[in-house]
């Protein structure tokens, strides 16, 4: 019986039927593995979309400052805090809290001639023998408060601890806008709770070394706590709960509703500073008690 020989044509049509199915396969795998990148890479944007909008979230709720809230002890009823030669005011508001819609609309153009409440009246500051008062309207983001701390804090520092003047500071929150993270009104509102636990002394430190680090975009609260643990307060837990940034934005807005328009903002015996060097206007006002 002849043996049957193999028929190429049908090896061939074999053969090529077997690599098509071979690629077909190959397809299908990578097409499954494809799809399941897909929905990996699909799984992780939605986690890191939900991550984002946590902290959008959180970020929003941690600014959410209420309208009204308590004045601190460290604080008169219009946002100063006065620093004397006996240590730091406390107490001396007539009132528990403030409450910003009670606070004036500032106007289109700053009355520059204005005179915010609290500061005292020249006449009777000529009168008196007390100290020299002098209020000090600043935002620990502009630079120019930072130059002028840098030019007159000793004087500032010697005046308060001779007993020849008291000295008052409105922290405001002007330069909100400058930083993503409202560091004026964060910064602001850290002083309240280190005058709430300090002394003069330390406090003039704290305000010394908060300027050292305008213009690097905003302290985190944990650099400002660390500054201020270093002069004595522990204002961690007055951070986080924004304790005191409702009185911030009271004593900004009524600041810029009495022509305080921009800062550093200084007043001497109730007389607003000009072009007179402030050391200048401190020396006379001191002589002209004595």
């Amino acid at each position: 019986m002849a043996s049957s020989s193999p028929n190429p044509q049908h090896e061939s049509r074999e053969a090529a039927r077997e690599r098509a199915r071979r690629i077909a396969d190959q397809h299908a795998r990578q097409e499954k593995r494809s799809r399941r990148l897909l929905q990996i890479g699909i799984l992780a944007l939605v986690v890191v979309i939900l991550a984002v909008i946590g902290v959008v979230v959180a970020q929003n709720r941690a600014q959410q400052i209420p309208e009204a809230g308590p004045v601190p002890a460290s604080a008169n009823e219009w946002g100063g805090t006065v620093l004397t030669a006996d240590g730091i005011v406390k107490d001396s508001s007539e009132v528990d809290q403030r409450d910003l819609r009670e606070v004036p609309e500032a106007p289109e153009t700053p009355d520059e001639s204005a005179v915010p409440p609290g500061i005292v009246d020249p006449a009777e500051a000529e009168e008196s023998d007390g100290p020299v008062e002098v209020v000090i309207f600043q935002d620990f983001e502009c630079v120019h408060c930072a130059d002028f701390e840098a030019e007159n804090g000793d004087a500032i520092a010697e005046a308060v601890a001779d007993g020849d003047a008291t000295v008052e500071y409105r922290n405001l929150n002007y330069l909100d806008r400058a930083t993503p993270t409202r560091y004026s009104s964060r910064a602001a509102a850290a002083a309240y709770e280190v005058a709430n636990q300090v002394s003069t002394e330390q406090y003039l430190a704290f305000v010394e070394e908060m300027f050292s680090h305008q213009g690097t975009g905003g302290l985190e609260d944990e650099q400002i706590a660390e500054i201020a643990a270093k002069h004595g307060a522990d204002i961690e837990g007055a951070l986080e709960d924004n304790a005191w940034r409702p009185m911030v934005n009271v004593v900004s807005q009524e600041s810029l509703a009495n022509g305080i328009a921009g800062t550093p903002t200084v007043f001497v015996d109730g007389e607003r500073l000009g072009d007179q060097p402030f050391q200048e206007a401190l020396d006379e006002a001191v002589e002209a008690k004595k």
